[in-house]
C-alpha cells in the first residue's frame, strides 16, 4: 500500500470450523500485525482465538442469543440442553461433499455464518478503536477473510454474502474493500516471512500443510526473487494447485466420541457430562498425545457407570491406552491428512521440494507432525511448525490485504468454460443441438467453450478474452453459464458427466444506434482467474462495462450491476 491508497487499516478474520481469530495492522508504516486476544467471557489467560461456537433459544431460534466463549459457558448449565440450541462446526456445511443436512435452528449455513461473524466483527472493532485506529473513519478500513483451498466457487461466494450480512461491508463498496484468500496461501505469505531464518531462497519451494479444525489444505509454492533498487521482495508462484478435504481435528472429536461411548457401554450418557469429558480431550489430551504416553480421563461425578477394572485408576478416572488412543480416535484422520501430502506431492512434476510447514491449530499436533516426519524426511529437507502455527493464516491474510500482488501466478484447480453456440460438424455433434441463426450460419448450441484448462498457471492480473456474437434485437439479454469440472480432460459439450453449471448471468442488451434489427453485433467476454474469486466482465463497445457479480447458485438468475468505465 502507498499513502495515497484509500485504506489505512487491514483486518483479517479466520473463520475457523472449531476456533476463529482476528489479526490487524496499520497501512502506513512498516506493518506490525497485532492479534486480538480478548474475548468476551474469557477469564484467566489470553488466548488468541474464539470458539466458533453459537448459542439460540428454543424459543426463539433466528435470533442469536450468545457466541464464543458465552456461548460454551450457556451450555455448561444444568437442562441448558432443553432450552438452548448450540451450533458448532457449522462451517462445514458449505462442504458439499460432506452433505451435513440442515442446521439444528433451522437457519441457512449463510445466515449462522453472519450471525457469528457480525458479533465477531463488532467485539473486533470494539477491541481495535480503542487504541490508534480510532484516528481513522472505518470506511477506510479494509478486511480480508480466508477460505479453504478445496471450498468450491459457490462456497467462497457464500463467504462474501455472509460478510455482507454481518455488515462487514456495504453492497456500494469497492469490491476491493473485501479480499478473499486461501488458507494455504495465507498461511504460506506468513511462513514466507520466515524463509531468511532457515535458508530458503528464490528458487526453493515450500509445501503449506494447513490443518485446522474442520479442514485440511495444502498447496506447494516456489519462491521468486522480485528485488528492485538492492531492495529484497520476494514473492509467491504456486507449483500446484491447491487441494485439500474436510479431515481436520473435529473429525478426531467425533471419533474419540464414539471410542468413549464404546469404552462406557451403551448406556445413555448424558450431554452435559458427555461435554465435559469432551472438553478434557480438546485441551488436554488431543494436544499433547505423542502415541507413546496413555493418558487420563476425570469421570464427571453425575456419570453412574462402570468402566472395567483394569481401565480405571481409581473410581473416578478411566485410562486411556496410547494404543488404542492411537488407532481408533488419531489414525483414520491423519491417515487422510498423510494421503492428500502424498496426492500434492505427487503433482510436483520433478518431486523437488525444499521444506513442509505444518500450520494451524491441529497442524501443531506433536503426532501430526512425528508422523508426517517419518513419512517426508527422506524426500524433503526440513520439515518445521513455525512459533505461532495456529495464527499462522490469520496473520498471512492481514499480510496479503496490506498487498494483495505478493502472490504473483496461481495454478488452476479446475477448467473452467461458458456455453457457446460454436459451428456445428455434421460428423461429430449430435443434430438435435444443431440450429440456424438469422444469417444462415449452422450451431451447436451445447458446445463448451472451455477460458481455462485444470492445471493452468496465469498471473494475478491476467484474463481471458473471447469475441462472442448476439443477433440485434431478436433478444433483450443474453444469458452467459459458466461450467467448471475437476476432470483432466477437456469437454466439447455443456452435458457432459462431471462438467457442473456453477454460475447464470444474464447481461443486458444495449441500445445502440445505427444497429438493424437481426444484426449480428460483437460483444468481449473476459475472465479473471488470477484472484481467489472468479470475476467476469462484459463489454459491448458502448463505453460502458457490465460487471457481473455471481451468487454462484445455479438454481436462480443472477443479477448484474452497470459500471462507468473510468
Amino acid at each position: 500500500m502507498t499513502l495515497d491508497d484509500p485504506y489505512k487499516v487491514v483486518i483479517a478474520y479466520d473463520f475457523g470450523t472449531t476456533f476463529s481469530g482476528a489479526s490487524y495492522a496499520f497501512a502506513h508504516n512498516t506493518p506490525e500485525i497485532y492479534d486480538v486476544q480478548k474475548w468476551p467471557h474469557k477469564n484467566g489467560s489470553y488466548y488468541p482465538k474464539v470458539p466458533t461456537l453459537s448459542v439460540y433459544k428454543r424459543s426463539n431460534p433466528k435470533h442469536l442469543l450468545e457466541w464464543g466463549h458465552a456461548a460454551k459457558k450457556i451450555m455448561l448449565k444444568p437442562q441448558s440442553t432443553e432450552h438452548n440450541i448450540l451450533l458448532s462446526n457449522f462451517k462445514l456445511s458449505l462442504d458439499e461433499h460432506l452433505r451435513e443436512g440442515a442446521l439444528e435452528n433451522g437457519i441457512s449455513p449463510v445466515e449462522a455464518i453472519a450471525h457469528y461473524l457480525g458479533a465477531l466483527h463488532q467485539h473486533v472493532l470494539d477491541d481495535v478503536t480503542r487504541g490508534f485506529a480510532k484516528n481513522y473513519h472505518p470506511d477506510t478500513f479494509r478486511y480480508c477473510l480466508t477460505v479453504p483451498a478445496m471450498w468450491s466457487d459457490r462456497a467462497k461466494h457464500t463467504m462474501r454474502q455472509a460478510a455482507l450480512k454481518a455488515n462487514l461491508i456495504r453492497a456500494t463498496d469497492p469490491e476491493d474493500r473485501l479480499v478473499l484468500i486461501s488458507e494455504p496461501e495465507a498461511a504460506a505469505l506468513y511462513c514466507e516471512k520466515m524463509c531468511d531464518q532457515i535458508n530458503l531462497r528464490p528458487g526453493n519451494r515450500i509445501m503449506i500443510c494447513d490443518a485446522g479444525g474442520g479442514t485440511v489444505d495444502l498447496i506447494v509454492f516456489e519462491i521468486t526473487d522480485a528485488s528492485a533498487n538492492g531492495i529484497k521482495n520476494d514473492r509467491l508462484k504456486e507449483v500446484t494447485h491447491g487441494m485439500g478435504e474436510s479431515c481436520g481435528s473435529v473429525f478426531i472429536d467425533r471419533h474419540f466420541q464414539s471410542f468413549l461411548q464404546r469404552k462406557l457401554g451403551d448406556q445413555s450418557i448424558p450431554p452435559l457430562a458427555m461435554n465435559m469429558m469432551m472438553d478434557q480431550f480438546v485441551d488436554n489430551i488431543k494436544p499433547e498425545f505423542d502415541g507413546l504416553e496413555d493418558h487420563y480421563l476425570n469421570l464427571p461425578a453425575s456419570l453412574s457407570l462402570d468402566p472395567p477394572e483394569d481401565e480405571c485408576l481409581d473410581e473416578g478416572t478411566l485410562i486411556l491406552r496410547a494404543g488404542e488412543l492411537q488407532k481408533q480416535v488419531f489414525d483414520p484422520v491423519v491417515e487422510k491428512v498423510l494421503d492428500l501430502m502424498e496426492r500434492q506431492y505427487r503433482q510436483i512434476t520433478d518431486h523437488r521440494l525444499d521444506c513442509i510447514f505444518l500450520v494451524g491449530g491441529f497442524g501443531s499436533s506433536n503426532y501430526l507432525y512425528q508422523c508426517v516426519q517419518d513419512r517426508f524426511e527422506l524426500r524433503v529437507g526440513q520439515i518445521l511448525c513455525p512459533p505461532r502455527a495456529a495464527m499462522a493464516v490469520v496473520r498471512g491474510a492481514v499480510l496479503f490485504g496490506l498487498n494483495p500482488r505478493v502472490i504473483v501466478s496461481r495454478v488452476s484447480r479446475r477448467t473452467y468454460g461458458i456455453n457457446a453456440g460454436l459451428p456445428f460438424v455434421e460428423s461429430v455433434d449430435p443434430p438435435e443441438s444443431r440450429v440456424i441463426r438469422p444469417d444462415g450460419s449452422m450451431r451447436c448450441i451445447t458446445r463448451f467453450l472451455p477460458f481455462v484448462t485444470k492445471d493452468d498457471e496465469f498471473p494475478i492480473d491476467h484474463f481471458i478474452a473471447e469475441e462472442m456474437f448476439v443477433y440485434y434485437g431478436t433478444v433483450a439479454s443474453t444469458d452467459i453459464m459458466l461450467y467448471a469440472t475437476e476432470n483432466d480432460r477437456v469437454p466439447r459439450y455443456v452435458n457432459e458427466e462431471g462438467l457442473e453449471q456453477v454460475a447464470s448471468i444474464t447481461v443486458p442488451v444495449p441500445t445502440i444506434p445505427g444497429v438493424g434489427h437481426g444484426e449480428r453485433i460483437s460483444y468481449i467476454v473476459r475472465m479473471f482467474f488470477g484472484t481467489t474469486e472468479i470475476r467476469m466482465e462484459a463489454d459491448f463497445g458502448t463505453g460502458r462495462t457490465y460487471k457481473v457479480y455471481c451468487d454462484f447458485d445455479a438454481v436462480n438468475k443472477y443479477a448484474s450491476t452497470q459500471q462507468e468505465n473510468a
